[in-house]
C-alpha cells in the first residue's frame, strides 16, 4: 500500500523542487562524463561497475544536507556497498583511506577524486545564491504551513 500524501511530505517535495531550480541535479550527459572519468569503477574501492546494473551509485561527496551542491562535480561514482552500506555520513577522505589497500592506491584514488572535484565550475557567488534561495524557500514553507493551519481549522468547522 502506498503512503498517503501528508503536508510534511509535500513540504519536503516543495523544498527539493524549488532548490532544484538554482541547484539542478546532473544532466544525463554529465552522468555519462562521470562514468567515463571514473572508468566505470568505484572511486573508493575500485571495483568495476556495470552501468546496466543497479550497483552503480552517483554519490554526493559533500551531502546536500551539509551544504554540498547537486553539481556533477560534487559527485563520484560509487558501488552500492561503498555508498549504501559502508560510507554513510563519514567524510569521503577518511572513508577512502579505509578502503585503499596501500598508500600508492590511496594516493591515486585521492588524486583522481580531488581532480574531479576541482572541475566544479560553480559561480563564485554560489553561496550568495544558495543563501537567497534558502530564504525564498523558507518564506514559501512558512506560507505553506499557514495554509495548512487554515485548512485544518476550516475542516473542523472553523471560519
Amino acid at each position: 500500500m502506498a503512503a498517503k500524501d501528508t503536508p510534511s511530505m509535500a513540504k519536503n517535495k516543495i523544498r527539493r523542487s524549488l532548490l532544484a531550480i538554482v541547484d539542478p541535479h546532473p544532466k544525463p550527459s554529465e552522468i555519462t562524463e562521470l562514468w567515463a572519468y571514473f572508468d566505470s569503477s568505484c572511486a573508493y574501492c575500485g571495483v568495476a561497475i556495470s552501468r546496466d546494473s543497479r550497483t552503480g551509485h552517483i554519490d554526493h561527496v559533500v551531502s546536500s544536507a551539509l551544504g554540498g551542491s547537486n553539481s556533477v562535480y560534487n559527485h563520484v561514482l560509487s558501488c552500492a556497498r561503498c555508498n549504501g552500506d559502508e560510507r554513510r555520513e563519514e567524510p569521503w577522505e577518511s572513508f577512502l583511506a579505509r578502503k585503499a589497500n596501500d598508500p600508492a592506491t590511496l594516493a591515486t584514488r585521492h588524486s583522481k577524486i580531488v581532480s574531479w572535484l576541482a572541475r566544479n565550475a560553480a559561480a563564485p557567488n554560489q553561496a550568495q545564491i544558495r543563501s537567497r534561495a534558502d530564504a525564498i524557500i523558507s518564506n514559501v514553507i512558512d506560507n505553506f504551513d499557514s495554509a495548512v493551519k487554515e485548512l485544518r481549522t476550516l475542516r473542523k468547522g472553523g471560519t
